[in-house]
């Protein structure tokens, strides 16, 4: 394995930035269609170089194709969000104009889709992907593991540790993370 560079001076890191900064930003804005939103999503990607600078192997990759590919995941990432939260956006809004329940039902299922979307904000990303794919996309645990590479055991252990993540933080937030996926996903249960 091919030793990483190591430790970058301010002034290196400077450089790499005001190299850099115009071409991400221009990548960006090519993607995304509101500038502060492209400048939030340029800052992101230099955090994100910044703080992996220290382990990059310059024989896998060039710093410019690094570079790259974290602005293009960056971007992915800010788009896979956005319509997790306009999926669950529209979840709501059905929620708060249900008609035939009591408006305090449709209010307490609105408030519970708005912590489940701050839930899956802070599951990692392999999590957040399968439990968006298995409960929104209706996919099976069988063809998410193909989807994403893995074995079907190992799905099976990525999902149970995802729900128990967002159970815990349904929970600490005062939510009930059985119901959100039973609703959801129009299953009576998990």
């Amino acid at each position: 394995m091919a030793e990483p560079l190591g430790i970058f001076t301010e002034k290196e890191k400077e450089q790499i930035y005001l190299e850099y900064r115009d071409k991400v930003y221009a990548y960006i804005r090519g993607k995304v269609a509101d500038p502060h939103e492209a400048e939030d999503l340029q800052s992101c990607v230099f955090v994100k170089v910044f703080q992996g600078l220290g382990g990059f192997d310059q024989t896998r990759a060039s710093l410019s194709t690094w570079i790259y590919t974290i602005a293009k995941n960056t971007v992915y990432d800010f788009f896979r969000l956005r319509r997790v939260h306009e999926e669950l956006d529209t979840d709501r809004q059905e929620a708060e104009g249900l008609q035939g329940r009591d408006l305090a039902e449709g209010l307490v299922l609105a408030e519970e889709l708005e912590r489940l979307s701050h839930a899956l904000e802070k599951l990692h990303e392999r999590e957040r992907d399968l439990i968006i794919l298995h409960y929104y996309k209706e996919y099976t645990l069988k063809q998410i593991a193909e989807m994403m590479g893995m074995s079907y055991g190992n799905a099976k252990v990525v999902h149970k540790k995802a729900l128990k993540a967002l159970e815990r933080e349904m929970q600490d937030s005062g939510g009930h993370a059985s119901l959100h996926f039973s609703r959801i996903s129009g299953e009576t249960g998990i």
